[in-house]
């Protein structure tokens, strides 16, 4: 089967990035043709497709030189890029796929991209990494607090509340290009939706998308590449440092304690505001900045436990998923879809969100009972290869292109 892989960055840029390229590498390795579209930018990966790419977007870089002209071209072409829509279908015509897979494409690619496709009668799947189809701001946040008041189709709270950026001007785009998907029926025009949690999927449904249109199916890992059983004595975060991901609330419970290590991996925007934070406290907490590949993979395998403090309604979370291949145990905020993969005192502990004492009486259980750990980290490991691996992954994207290609 050829098929269209559609993602606006074509490098290792983020959750939604990694889930196309393993899902195209698993692909190819199954003797299927994958055909990628993006946007064009400096640091994508090689492509012989890259010269049919729509042309990079840098809208910051685009506002510098700020006038009207130029902030009605970025709303534009934040909108519907109509150079993404010609170029998408050039390709088509070339390559004829039976399918096309979408990613990430708002704000750049955008669904202008659509309508060549359904002119050809290709089938549309789009797997969703975050919530912008019912909440214009993508993350249901609101000044950092949890808000839903955009649901059903209330899309103007947006712009009441600034929840883009803290600014008005980025809260129309996202309420515009929000009501623009609902009156141009992109919803009624994507064949079928996958998202990677139930929770994602709760969330469109009451949104009031078609349920019978979206499947669930979660990400894999490469389950087989994580050894188990060794432990050393640190606990660790891995993956984005900013606000929603409550590393803030971690440092405050381990700043009360007296025993545990906690070793933070990444990078972001709140790196420098929460170092501050380490010092004031005197908390145990070693930033070890960026870090991926076998020296990430060494780091995990070597924890005695993985903590999830998010403060927003995660997803699918990588990080959850190669802790539980890793056979780690995890404490994580009882939020969004790590329900669906933290089974409280099964594979790790879950604790209501923002309850700091809470945390603290995970934190000081999992360090001290070592026999609870190794009872967890068999089941960790067992939930990753029962959920997370490649072969069912396969199957059932196989069982959705099937279906709506007749292949």
């Amino acid at each position: 089967m050829r098929i269209l892989m559609v993602q606006t960055y074509h490098y290792y840029r983020g959750g939604d990035s990694t889930c196309m390229f393993n899902l195209t590498s698993l692909l190819e390795q199954e003797g299927h043709e994958v055909v990628p579209f993006a946007m064009q930018h400096p640091q994508n990966l090689e492509s012989p497709y890259s010269e049919h790419f729509s042309s990079e977007i840098d809208f910051p870089k685009m506002l510098e030189e700020f006038s009207v002209g130029t902030a009605l071209s970025v709303v534009s072409k934040s909108i519907y890029n109509r150079e993404a829509k010609a170029r998408i279908s050039r390709l088509i015509d070339e390559v004829k796929p039976d399918i096309a897979h979408f990613h990430n494409i708002h704000g750049h690619l955008t669904t202008s991209i659509m309508g060549p496709l359904r002119r050809k009668k290709i089938p549309i799947v789009w797997t969703l990494h975050d919530y912008r189809l019912v909440c214009p701001n993508t993350t249901f946040l609101r000044g950092g607090e949890i808000c839903e008041k955009c649901l059903p189709r209330k899309y103007h709270h947006v712009l009441l509340g600034k929840c883009k950026k803290g600014s008005r001007a980025a809260s129309l785009v996202a309420m515009m290009t929000t009501v623009f998907d609902r009156v141009s029926r992109v919803p009624a025009r994507t064949s079928r939706f996958i998202t990677p949690s139930a929770f994602l999927k709760g969330k469109l449904v009451e949104g009031r998308i078609d349920p019978a249109k979206i499947s669930v199916i979660p990400n894999f890992v490469d389950v087989q590449s994580f050894n188990t059983g060794r432990e050393e004595d640190y606990f660790l975060y891995f993956g984005r440092i900013s606000h929603e991901k409550g590393i803030d609330l971690l440092i405050e419970a381990v700043s009360e304690m007296k025993v545990g290590r906690l070793k933070v991996v990444g990078e972001g925007p709140s790196s420098e505001e929460l170092k501050k934070l380490v010092k004031q406290t005197g908390a145990p907490v070693e930033f070890l900045g960026f870090r991926s590949g076998d020296e990430l993979r060494s780091l995990l395998e070597g924890a005695m436990f993985v903590v999830v403090p998010s403060t927003w309604y995660e997803n699918l979370p990588f990080s959850v998923m190669e802790a539980l291949a890793a056979g780690k145990p995890v404490i994580a905020t009882d939020i969004g879809g790590i329900p669906e993969m933290v089974e409280d005192e099964g594979n790790g502990l879950l604790f209501p969100l923002g309850d700091v004492a809470a945390l603290k009486g995970c934190l000081a259980r999992l360090i001290e009972d070592g026999e609870l750990r190794r009872a967890m980290s068999v089941a960790c490991r067992k939930k990753a290869e029962l959920l997370y691996n490649r072969d069912w992954h396969y199957d059932q994207i196989m069982k959705v292109y099937t279906e709506l290609t007749g292949k």
